[in-house]
């Protein structure tokens, strides 16, 4: 593997591994623990504090993995790239509406609604993040099987 595509690479798995780590570690260590230690409104102010923290690194990672997904894909595997780099590509897309909706529609709504003190509205809006953030998650986590396997996969004719 020459340097051309080693980088990039390199890149792109920073990237998914701050995405898909973060919801991973969102979603099955921190908000599990903020429900058995909070009450609902400290819960949403801290729910959303993360979220403001996290969200700009989600933006860098998705602008990163495009940005390095589309070198590779563009600039060394142009025709050769097997049917799993575009189940990947496709994957990616998904996300990024996802989190696009995510961030645009939930996310604001409840930073309105925990700064009014409209804590009903802040809770359904945790609710929908959450449900696809999770729905993200399992996206991220099968493309990280797809680009591992993908390879073998190709190798064998898949």
């Amino acid at each position: 593997m020459n340097l051309q595509i080693a980088i990039p690479i390199a890149l792109h798995q920073a990237a998914g591994l701050v995405w898909v780590g973060g919801m991973f570690f969102a979603h099955f260590a921190l908000r599990p623990t903020l429900k058995e230690a909070l009450d609902p409104q400290p819960r949403l102010r801290v729910a959303l504090g993360v979220f403001q923290r996290f969200f700009p690194w989600v933006w860098g990672s998705i602008a990163v993995l495009w940005l390095t997904g589309l070198w590779v894909f563009l600039g060394v595997m142009g025709a050769k790239a097997g049917l799993y780099v575009h189940a990947m590509m496709g994957i990616a897309l998904i996300m990024t509406l996802i989190f696009a909706a995510i961030y645009f529609i939930p996310f604001r709504r409840m930073q309105r609604s925990v700064a009014a003190d409209e804590w009903p509205k802040a809770a359904s809006a945790f609710g929908w993040i959450r449900g696809l953030m999770a729905v993200n998650l399992g996206l991220g986590l099968a493309t990280v099987v797809i680009a591992a396997a993908g390879p073998a996969l190709v190798g064998a004719g898949v």
